[in-house]
């Protein structure tokens, strides 16, 4: 029975895919499946009966955790490279004073960890490479503007795209930063290379730093074995669109000034500096100016950002440009949805007069809508959200003039209002919801008109 006994544990364990020793605490074998006999390189009856001290004394290798386990009396493990071969070691104790040792083959699972990580990098490279077609494709036209003062922003982003210059974009969120971003990309030699964007608002300080910089190998837990390359790396060779750059957190701030100065950086949990080659688009709808004199934006990383700034101004101030938005628009997605609309003059006019607080992005969801929701063939009044229709004051005619004119003379009275009120720029363009600079032109132009000092 004795035999029996002892042939079926030979056999159960013999069943077991990992390799297992068994010793007592007298650091004698007393089993070895075949699996170890193959690892081992010798037969059980070479093993079995034998102690650690003597078979070490032969050379023979014997799994570390094993002696580390009858020592401790504890779990032990770690991963050893044996004949070539990758093994996870473990060793637990067992009741009776026996300690059992495995030893599991991984090197086939880290082969195929390995190839993981790679398949998860060429997506993420793959990713970004999509972002940046996105982006690309959105301003794969020219940007749709017939204003004076889009066609200066328009000239000056022309001319800034053949140099190197890092250029700050400033306006209200919808104003269309980021779809010029991709245009001076486009019109860059850089235009075959990366353009990848990043809203630094989007994601937390922990998570954004990692995602910009990459990380070493091994930085926190869950980190991939092989670390990971950041955007910034991504975008070598190419353009990197910092969007929302005013929420960046100052302790960013620091290493982000390293790559506009230095044109290099280092990888979260490493010491070894990368070099990069990478064009610098920043772009906010905060007054960072402010920010600085707050002590919320490093003063040195914003005159680096301030080489070329570029302004966009917001809708409501370029209202001539409506028209053709709404054509551009009403083109683009009665094609892409397979239907006709038309907007009637009375609906453009309505469209015209509207402030637009969300600027250029609201007038395309508006149009989306309209052109989605509307089962009759003409757009009319009666069709626009009640919101918009609310938002059309009434106001008294006394004489026909140009629309464009009636509209900068409506624009002068409510900053010349808002400023004989308040008595600054800065308080006028928050209580207006314009931009600062562009409140102190509008303040100057409403004093000339007076016939007063600027």
């Amino acid at each position: 029975m004795k035999e029996l006994a002892g042939e079926a544990v030979a056999a159960l364990l013999d069943g077991v895919g990992e390799a297992l020793v068994i010793a007592d605490s007298g650091g004698q074998i007393l089993a070895v499946n075949r699996a170890m006999e193959d690892l081992l390189g010798d037969k059980r009856d070479q093993l079995i009966g034998h102690t650690l001290a003597d078979l070490e004394g032969r050379g023979v290798w014997l799994p570390p955790p094993l002696r580390r386990c009858m020592a401790s009396g504890q779990r032990e493990a770690l991963i050893q490279v044996v004949r070539g071969r990758r093994l996870a070691l473990t060793a637990v104790p067992l009741p009776d004073g026996l300690v059992l040792a495995t030893a599991r083959d991984i090197t086939e699972l880290d082969r195929l960890q390995h190839q993981v990580e790679r398949m998860e990098q060429e997506r993420d490279r793959f990713h970004f490479e999509l972002a940046g077609l996105r982006a690309g494709h959105a301003a794969r036209e020219e940007i749709v503007a017939s204003s004076r003062p889009m066609q200066k922003v328009l000239e000056l982003a022309r001319r800034v795209a053949q140099v190197d210059s890092t250029i700050l974009l400033l306006g209200e969120s919808g104003a269309g930063k980021g779809v010029l971003a991709a245009t001076i990309h486009r019109s860059s030699q850089r235009s075959g290379a990366p353009f990848i964007k990043i809203d630094c608002a989007a994601l937390p300080e922990s998570l954004l730093e990692s995602e910009l910089f990459g990380y070493a190998p091994g930085s926190f837990t869950g980190a991939r074995r092989e670390g990971k390359p950041g955007i910034i790396e991504q975008a070598n060779t190419g353009t990197l669109l910092l969007d929302e750059i005013g929420d960046l957190p100052l302790t960013l701030q620091v290493k982000l000034l390293q790559v506009i100065q230095d044109r290099r950086f280092t990888r979260v949990g490493s010491v070894t500096p990368i070099q990069v080659d990478v064009r610098i688009i920043a772009a906010t709808h905060r007054n960072l100016e402010q920010m600085v004199s707050d002590g919320r934006f490093r003063q040195d990383l914003f005159y680096r950002l301030n080489v070329v700034p570029i302004t966009i101004p917001p809708l409501r101030e370029r209202r001539e440009d409506v028209p053709s938005l709404v054509r551009h628009f009403m083109d683009h997605y009665c094609a892409r949805y397979r239907v006709e609309r038309v907007v009637t003059p009375e609906t453009l006019e309505r469209l015209m007069a509207y402030p637009w607080p969300g600027n250029v992005r609201e007038l395309e969801n508006l149009i989306e809508r309209l052109i989605v929701t509307t089962e009759e063939r003409d757009i009319r009044p009666e069709h626009l959200p009640a919101a918009l229709e609310m938002s059309v004051s009434p106001i008294k005619i006394q004489r026909v003039v140009p629309l464009a004119e009636a509209l900068e003379a409506l624009e002068l009275e409510l900053v010349g209002a808002a400023y004989k009120e308040h008595g600054s720029s800065v308080k006028v363009s928050k209580v207006l919801g314009i931009h600062q600079t562009t409140a102190a032109r509008k303040i100057r132009e409403w004093k000339a008109q007076r016939g007063e000092a600027p």
